[in-house]
C-alpha cells in the first residue's frame, strides 16, 4: 500500500470508524521526521498526533523503530506520536504498548494515550483486498515441519542443515510420504519467523532464542486447525486391550503407520490426569480401513482416530517397547488444543518433559 493510500484513508477517518466522538480534522505533511501531523477532534477537544508512516509493520520492524518513536513522544508530552501502518499484528501492537508508543492502523486498531485521553481498540483484522502484505504462514501445512526441526533441536541451524534434517527424518519414519521442502520455501518460512521475532538470524546462523515462546505461538495457531480437524475424527470401541502395547499390536494389522498422542502418551511420561480416551494419529487411508473393524466386546478405553492435517505430525516419533508415540512437541500441541483438563496436562508436560529436554541440549 502506498503512503498516499494511507493518508487518504486517514483523511476519510477510516481508522476511527465506529468510534463515537472521534474524527480527523486536519492532516499535513512535515518536513522532517515524523512524516505528518494530524489533528483529531475527540469529543470536542483538539488533539495533535504526529505520525510516522510505514508500509510494513512486522514485529521485527516495529521493534527496530519504537525506541526512536518513544524518544519523539517524550519530547512532545502534550501531543501523541503514533506509528501508522496499513495493518499491525497483535504482536506488533504489544511491542508498541510495552514501549509506550501510540499506534494507528487502517483496520481500526488504535492506541493513543495522552493526559486526560485514552483511546484503545484492538482485535480488528484488515479487510481483504487492502494490499496489506501477508508473509508466508510458517504454522500451517508443510511449513510447520520446519518448526518441528527448530523445536526438537533448538540449536544453531543453517538453511541447508534444516533441509538435510527434514530429508533425514523423512527416511527414518516417512518414506511413504512426499516430504520434500525446497530451500526457497524454508527460507521464506524462516524469514516470516524472523519478522515475528520468533527466530534470530545472524549471517547464515538461525537460532530460536525462546523455544517456549515459539511453541506457545504455534499452539495457538494449531488449536484453530485442530478444532476443524477433530470434526473428521471418530471414536472406535477398543477391542485390542487395556494397554498401549496390546493396542499397538492390534492396530499394526490395520494401519502400518500410526502413533499415539495426547493424554495416552503424557501419562506415560508425566502423569497428571486420568485416561478416558486414547488418541491415535492415523493417515486417511488407514483410518478408512479401521472404520470397517467388526464390533467386538470393548477391552479398554475407547480409541479416538484422528486424521492429521499433515504427515509432519509423525516426525520425531518414538517407539519405546515398540509402541509408536508422537514427539513430545506434538503431544503438547494436541493436549493444548483440546483445552479443559488436557490444557492443564499440557502445562505440566511442558514444564516437566519438554523444557528440561531443551535445557539439556
Amino acid at each position: 500500500m502506498r503512503e498516499n493510500d494511507i493518508t487518504a484513508a486517514l483523511r476519510a477517518n477510516q481508522p476511527f470508524a465506529d468510534l463515537p466522538d472521534i474524527s480527523v480534522e486536519s492532516l499535513s505533511f512535515e518536513n522532517g521526521p515524523p512524516d505528518l501531523m494530524m489533528t483529531l477532534n475527540v469529543a470536542g477537544r483538539e488533539v495533535v498526533i504526529y505520525g510516522e508512516l510505514k508500509n510494513t509493520c512486522s514485529p521485527l520492524a516495529v521493534a527496530q523503530i519504537v525506541p526512536w518513536l518513544r524518544q519523539l513522544k517524550q519530547a512532545r508530552p502534550s501531543a501523541g506520536v503514533a506509528l501508522i501502518c496499513p495493518s499491525l499484528s497483535p504482536e506488533s501492537q504489544q511491542i508498541c504498548v510495552e514501549n509506550e508508543v501510540d499506534f494507528i492502523d487502517l483496520a481500526g486498531n488504535v492506541s493513543i494515550r495522552l493526559p486526560g485521553i485514552y483511546i484503545y481498540r484492538v482485535g480488528r483484522k484488515p479487510a481483504t483486498g487492502t494490499g496489506v502484505r501477508v508473509l508466508r504462514d510458517p504454522f500451517s501445512g508443510r511449513a510447520s515441519r520446519i518448526l518441528r526441526v527448530l523445536l526438537e533441536k533448538p540449536r544453531s541451524w543453517r538453511l541447508v542443515d534444516i533441509a538435510n534434517e527434514l530429508e533425514s527424518e523423512s527416511r527414518r519414519v516417512l518414506n511413504q510420504f512426499d516430504y520434500k521442502i525446497s530451500l526457497a520455501s524454508i527460507s521464506k518460512a524462516i524469514k516470516s519467523l524472523t519478522e515475528q521475532l520468533l527466530v534470530r538470524r545472524q549471517d547464515s546462523a538461525i537460532s530460536v532464542p525462546e523455544p517456549k515462546k515459539l511453541l506457545l505461538r504455534w499452539a495457538e495457531k494449531y488449536r484453530e486447525r485442530y478444532r476443524w480437524g477433530v470434526r473428521s475424527s471418530y471414536k472406535l470401541q477398543n477391542p485390542f486391550g487395556d494397554n498401549l502395547a496390546d493396542i499397538s499390536k492390534g492396530l499394526l494389522n490395520q494401519a502400518p503407520v500410526f502413533a499415539f498422542t495426547g493424554v495416552a502418551v503424557a501419562i506415560r511420561e508425566a502423569p497428571y490426569v486420568d485416561l478416558s480416551t486414547i488418541d491415535v494419529m492415523v493417515p486417511l487411508e488407514a483410518s478408512i480401513k479401521l472404520r470397517q473393524i467388526e464390533s467386538a466386546p470393548p477391552r479398554g478405553a475407547d480409541l479416538r482416530i484422528i486424521i492429521p492435517y499433515d504427515p509432519g505430525v509423525f516426525m520425531y516419533q518414538r517407539k519405546p517397547d515398540g509402541i509408536p508415540l508422537v514427539s513430545p512437541v506434538q503431544v503438547f500441541l494436541d493436549l493444548y488444543a483440546r483445552g479443559g483438563r488436557d490444557f492443564k496436562q499440557a502445562e505440566y508436560y511442558l514444564s516437566t518433559i519438554i523444557e528440561p529436554r531443551w535445557r539439556n541440549q
